[in-house]
């Protein structure tokens, strides 16, 4: 193949032919993780608070375990949003599995 080409991979992973986690739903845990915050998290994702809320319950209702564990704010709010261990290991999964799959991508040896 022409090194004019690049490959980009994206895969998700489903879960009785429905999507569990892909690029966006595990940007938006890599952001909890980061910040503590959910909301935080929603804005450095550009999606809104309603929709990451949204993201991560479908992601704790077709899972075993929660990924995320929150904490309602006090009087003037301000609760925080912390990942699992388990949420840490699906991080570490669905990155090492995308790593796999660019090192095969980016194999010169694959293309004729």
């Amino acid at each position: 193949m022409s090194k004019d080409f690049t490959i980009h991979i994206k895969f998700w992973i489903e879960k009785k032919g429905e999507s569990i986690l892909g690029p966006g739903r595990i940007g938006i845990l890599e952001a909890i993780d980061r910040t503590g915050s959910l909301t935080k998290a929603a804005k450095e994702c550009n999606i809104s608070f309603r929709k990451a809320w949204k993201l991560i319950n479908e992601i704790n209702e077709k899972l075993a375990q929660p990924i995320i564990v929150t904490e309602r704010g006090g009087q003037g709010g301000g609760g925080g949003s912390q990942l699992t261990e388990y949420g840490r290991k699906l991080i570490k999964q669905y990155n090492a599995i995308q790593l796999k799959l660019e090192e095969i991508a980016n194999d010169t040896n694959i293309w004729l």
